[in-house]
Order: C-alpha cells, then structure tokens, then sequence
C-alpha cells in the first residue's frame, strides 16, 4: 500500500510554505505589471492633452505680443516643430531618464529640479493629514456603526455629510481667522528652514484638509461595521458571554479597518488636489504655489511635469493599498 505524506512532514509544510510566497510574489508582480500599464497610460494621455488643447504652446507662454521669431525659437526649444511621434518618443525618452524637461522663462530650470524642491511639503502635508484623518475618521465610524442610538448614528451621518460638503478653501479661511489670527495659536502662513519648525506652519493646513477627508473613512468604515455586526459570527461571540467592547476591539475593529486602507489609494487624487487648494491659501511651498506660479506665467513643461508626478503619484498609493490589502487579508490572496 502506498504510503501519502502526512499533513505534519516538514518536507510537505515546507512546501507549502513555498507555495505561499511564490503565490505572494505572482500577486505582487501582477499588481506591479497593472500599476507600470496605468503609468504608461497616464503619460500617454498627459502628453496627447497638451497637444490637443487648441492653440499655440509657445505663443500660450510668450503672451500675444510676442515676436515670431522669439515663438519659433522657443518651439525650437520645445521640440514642437517636430512630428507628433517623435515628439511622443522624445517625451518618453526623457521621462524613462527622470527628466521632465526644462522651466522656460528667465530661470531656465530644471523641471524635475523644480518639482522635487516643492515635493516635501506637499508629502508631509498628506502624511500628517492621513495620521490625524484615517484613526478619527475609524473612530468615528466604527462608533456610528456600533451605536444603539439612532441619533448618535443620525448626529454623526450629518456631521460627515456637512465635512463632505464644505469646501476647503472656505474651511481653511475659517480656521485661518479663528486659530491664527484671532486666537494666535499658529501662524497665519510661511515656512521654516528645518523640522520641528516646520510643523508649526503644517499642522492646521493638516487640520483643514483632513476635515475633508475624514468623513470619507468615516462613510465607509461604518458601513462596514453595520455589515459585520449582523454577522454570525458576532452573534456566536455574544453568545459565549463575550462583552460587547470586546467584540467591536477583536472583531468588528479589524474588519472594519479595511476599507480605510483602500480608500487611501482611491483618493490620492483627491488628497494631492485638495493639499493643492490649502497649500495655496496658507502660502505653503508645495506643489500647489509651485502649479499657480507656473499656470500665471504660462510655464507649459511645469504644469505638464506636475501632472505627470501627480499621477505617478496616485497610482503609488493605490499599488501600495492593494500590496497592503493582500497581506492583512487573506481572503485577498486566492
């Protein structure tokens, strides 16, 4: 009678072992495949765009009085003589050798030079406003799904809908009258040269924006505990004795954590975009001053170099929530 290998061998746990990560590295590389395709394809489209839109690039940034031969020297410059497949060739040529092309106007700088000065703040903004948005807005979801009063669930539905509603800007200038000007507990705008400074011109731009993300988690994480605590297994725990805050913490906490995770890559778009509007309002030296300055002196390749990070950026964060879901959900990894 042949002899089958028992489920304790250490040659078969070994191989499942084996068969687990080859099964992780498949998952990663698929997912790392899908995020290179949607760069591609944001590249693809940021470039037909700005050859789309109707008009004259160099006469756009030049302004209407100036000469001919100073448009032809500047389309010289920016290679838009050239035919549309080789401009697209160049285009990708540069981006594949980290180079965004050069700043026209007086400074002549590097793009990519440009953007990664303005870059820090914009990231530590986003940094700080998930680490005060994402654990308020669980509690406060978690809390509305749990609840047994219909007014607090109610309360706290209004209270996200009014977050979601209200505009940044109008936030922002809210709380730049209250808190800075009036009160003096931050400062009304302006940077520093170094951390922990810094901090203190970044946490209520923080504030403000994570006013407007907060109540995104906040939807969707009590949606999901409504879910999970009419589950079965809820009612086993309850059952067996086991006091409800011990089953929101052990049970309900865990499953409806996740869809915060994957709310943050679905909305990077919209963090970078809203961290654009609130750093502009308190003078902030991120992306969003950086997109205003170029946009009011026609600075094409600066504007084209931000689109393209952003959506660099956005397609990180949502290759990083999908990896981040795979390895805390294992029923994401069949």
């Amino acid at each position: 009678m042949p002899l089958t290998p028992s489920a304790d061998d250490p040659a078969v746990a070994s191989a499942r072992r084996f068969g687990r990560g080859w099964g992780a590295l498949r998952s990663i590389a698929s997912l790392l495949a899908q995020a290179i395709a949607v760069a591609f394809g944001v590249v693809t489209v940021t470039f037909l765009l700005t050859h789309v839109i109707p008009g004259d690039p160099a006469r756009a940034v030049l302004g209407p009085s100036a000469s001919p031969h100073a448009v032809d020297t500047l389309r010289e410059q920016l290679h838009l003589n050239d035919p549309l497949p080789q401009q697209y060739w160049n285009f990708i040529s540069e981006i594949a050798h980290g180079s965004l092309g050069a700043s026209v106007g007086n400074s002549n700088q590097s793009v990519t030079g440009l953007i990664g000065e303005s870059l820090e703040p914009t990231l530590v903004l986003i940094a700080l406003t998930l680490l005060i948005s994402v654990p308020l807005g669980i509690v406060i979801g978690l809390h509305a799904g749990t609840t047994r009063s219909r007014m607090t669930d109610l309360g706290l539905r209004a209270g996200t809908v009014v977050g979601l509603a209200t505009p940044p800007f109008f936030l922002g200038s809210l709380l730049l009258l209250l808190l800075a000007l009036d009160l003096g507990i931050a400062p009304a705008g302006g940077w520093a040269t170094g951390y922990p400074e810094r901090l203190r011109f970044l946490w209520l731009p923080a504030l403000t924006l994570s006013a407007l993300v907060t109540p995104i988690f906040a939807r969707a994480v009590r949606q999901r505990a409504k879910v999970v605590m009419r589950a079965s297994f809820i009612e086993a725990a309850s059952s067996r004795g086991i006091s409800r805050r011990k089953i929101i913490v052990r049970h309900v906490l865990p499953n409806s954590a996740l869809p915060a995770i994957v709310l943050i890559g679905i909305n990077a778009g919209f963090l970078i975009s809203g961290a654009v509007v609130v750093e502009t309002l308190f003078g902030l030296p991120g992306l969003g001053s950086l997109l205003l300055n170029a946009v009011q002196s026609r600075n094409y390749p600066v504007v084209q170099g931000i689109a393209i990070v952003a959506g660099f950026f956005v397609v990180f964060c949502n290759f990083a929530a999908d990896v981040v879901i795979r390895a805390v959900d294992p029923r994401t990894r069949a």
